[in-house]
């Protein structure tokens, strides 16, 4: 996730002068509709990665759809936000992906960005007691209302591990505006329980900090926390579902997202 130009915003607009102040509440709704609208991309896909990268051969076909039932503040405000997602396996480490960024509201959609991603992963034969990888997103998002581009990249470090019927997996991410000239800390943590072979239950947590050495007061920060659901109810099959709330009044208040992934073995 990559929050620059908005969280700037705000900042801003919490530091004026006490007579702006007065006018809180009209302001607290236009700033959660600016964060909603510049930001649309940064909500579509909701996911922390594990350090697995695809199978040499293989390319999985994902699609990540989010709804807002509540935006900041508790905004009345509800965008539909749409990631097609490919990624490719081009050895047993290494992987290439690329996204397709979608953005509905009253019934309009639009098109919003596009990401690449390789990703490296740490071979097995070296025995480390963690997955690790590093994957490394580039492109651009646009403006829903303005129209409006903005580049950036992520930078996303992956550290998981399974003990017994537990997961685990860290992602200190590092959102980074070429435009805005900004580098955010943005960390992602997952913990699921593995109920049966096929099913998974846990939570899911979704930061931003601000500015990696500057961070954002507490109000101005984003934090969320997902109960989620996993399901590999068939080999060539992922899906993920989760309900999600906003811990701070920066934080889309109610949102809910879902994954379904399809595998293709080329060989």
């Amino acid at each position: 996730m990559k929050f620059t130009e908005t969280e700037n915003r705000i900042q801003i607009n919490y530091t004026v002068s006490s007579s702006i102040l007065k006018l809180r509440h009209l302001l607290s709704c236009f700033l959660a509709l600016a964060i909603l609208q510049v930001n649309a991309q940064d909500n579509n896909e909701i996911q922390v990665y594990g350090s697995a990268t695809t199978p040499k051969h293989v390319t999985m076909i994902e699609l990540h759809n989010n709804y807002t039932f509540k935006g900041p503040n508790n905004s009345n405000y509800h965008p539909f936000l749409q990631t097609l997602e490919v990624t490719t396996g081009i050895s047993e480490n290494f992987e290439f992906g690329f996204y397709v960024f979608t953005y509905e509201n009253n019934g309009k959609t639009q098109y919003t960005g596009s990401n690449i991603r390789p990703r490296v992963k740490a071979p097995d034969s070296w025995n480390w007691p963690l997955g690790v990888s590093l994957s490394s997103e580039i492109g651009f998002s646009i403006d829903p209302m303005t129209n409006g581009q903005e580049w950036g990249t992520e930078i996303r470090p992956i550290f998981d591990k399974t003990i017994d019927k537990n997961y685990f997996s860290f992602n200190p991410s590092l959102g980074i505006s070429f435009t805005n000239k900004e580098c955010l800390f943005e960390p992602n943590f997952k913990y699921a329980y593995s109920t049966t072979p096929k099913v998974n239950i846990g939570f899911e947590y979704y930061g931003n900090t601000g500015k990696i050495f500057n961070s954002y007061k507490m109000p101005l920060q984003e934090h969320q926390l997902f109960l989620a659901l996993d399901l590999f109810l068939h080999p060539l099959y992922e899906f993920n579902f989760g309900i999600g709330k906003g811990l701070t009044e920066s934080s889309n208040g109610l949102t809910a997202k879902c994954y379904i992934g399809r595998r293709i073995n080329w060989k």
